[in-house]
């Protein structure tokens, strides 16, 4: 359950930044899906096949237990936070940069 915890607590944060600071990640919705499922597929094939080849493992405490082939539940949703906080940060930084260059 801790793995959850900590997701959804990062998931928050960079909401309130995506929110707070009107950020732009996509042109449109099916940009963003496109994206967040290209992500998804790829990052869940990944991780499944590193578990099943031993890279690495987890062991069911701090997870809900439930697994959806090698991986849990979570791990799915920590591909996919993420993937919208590194969007969020890249773009944020793009914000910073470009509001500083037009003050200058």
């Amino acid at each position: 359950m801790e793995y959850l915890i900590i997701e959804l607590c990062i998931l928050l944060i960079a909401i309130f930044f995506h929110k707070f600071y009107k950020l732009k990640l996509f042109e449109n919705i099916w940009q963003g899906i496109f994206m967040f499922g290209c992500v998804l597929i790829f990052g869940g094939i990944w991780d499944n096949y590193a578990v099943y080849r031993g890279h690495w493992f987890y062991p069911g405490e701090g997870t809900l237990g439930v697994f959806v082939g090698y991986i849990p539940l979570e791990d799915y949703l920590f591909i996919i936070v993420v993937t919208y906080i590194i969007l969020v940060g890249f773009a944020y930084a793009r914000k910073f940069i470009k509001n500083k260059k037009i003050k200058k």
